[in-house]
């Protein structure tokens, strides 16, 4: 796949030219860490990113050291936190979509891919038949989640998009697969309605979750922060329907009560969290 004749300028929809410059506003964009960043600083504000150094991606590991050993100490520290609770309901999760993801085939996006963690379930499908397409607002968790990943180049790419306004063309996955995302970017009804356009015609969209309740302490942190339409399942159902999604089918998969963890806005400690899949297609 040639993954450049899917991009899109986000600034006028426009096709871009070989040096990655819109062809119609010129705007110009760039190839770096093996990231394409076709992300637009007009349109794109206000976004949360990684605090990730150059240094850190362009450190070298050893071939007899692992990957695991260069993580940074404040992930080590995030995960250690996670309650055994939440740790059972999250293998719960990954034991559903796992089995989901091997019936995947053609050409699969992945939304807000972050750290990587669908990207190692996509990958560890045992019979692989499809190419995956890493997207993320942030163009530098991409850069590191490629460097600690290795992906072949040929099957896995790596595009810093925002998923408000995608910088690609209508009708080309077969699937989207997303995690979290829709807790993460603001104006979900946005995000439902590219998710819709990236879709070919009876393309699926899987996205896997984490909800909360309508009358939680979480729900007006997320209302404040203007999350709360991608944190409620039913929101996120109606968002999909209005987009023009079909079939649309939620599976709770687990429940659990999330414990303190600094590193996280949401969900609030002591508030019940539901994991969750919906599909739908298009």
């Amino acid at each position: 796949m040639n993954i450049e004749n899917l991009f899109i300028c986000p600034e006028c929809k426009n096709e871009l030219s070989e040096t990655l410059k819109c062809v119609n506003c010129g705007s110009e964009y760039n190839l770096k860490y093996g990231v394409y960043n076709i992300i637009s600083q007009k349109i794109s504000q206000n976004q949360n990113s990684w605090n990730i150094s150059d240094e850190e991606i362009e450190r070298v590991i050893p071939e007899n050291q692992s990957n695991n050993a260069e993580e940074p100490e404040w992930v080590r520290d995030y995960f250690s936190r996670i309650s055994d609770e939440t740790r059972q309901g999250q293998q719960k999760l990954n034991d559903f979509m796992f089995q989901l993801y091997g019936t995947l085939s053609g050409t699969v996006c992945d939304l807000a891919t972050g750290m990587g963690g669908n990207l190692d379930r996509l990958l560890s499908v045992k019979t692989k038949n499809f190419d995956i397409v890493c997207t993320d607002v942030d163009p530098k968790i991409l850069a590191m989640t490629r460097k600690n990943k290795k992906t072949d180049d040929s099957k896995v790419f790596y595009i810093a998009t925002d998923g408000r306004c995608m910088s690609l063309k209508d009708n080309i996955f077969d699937y989207i697969t997303s995690v979290a995302a829709f807790g993460n970017i603001p104006e979900s009804d946005k995000v439902a309605k590219e998710l819709y356009r990236l879709l070919k015609p009876n393309g699926k969209l899987i996205i896997e979750g984490i909800y909360i309740e309508l009358d939680s302490k979480s729900y007006e942190v997320a209302k404040n922060l203007q999350l709360e339409k991608g944190l409620v399942e039913d929101f996120i159902t109606m968002e999909l329907r209005n987009a023009g999604f079909k079939n649309i089918e939620s599976t709770v998969v687990a429940k659990a009560v999330w414990a303190e963890n600094p590193y996280d806005r949401l969900p609030v400690a002591g508030d019940t969290q539901y994991f969750s899949v919906i599909q739908a297609t298009k």
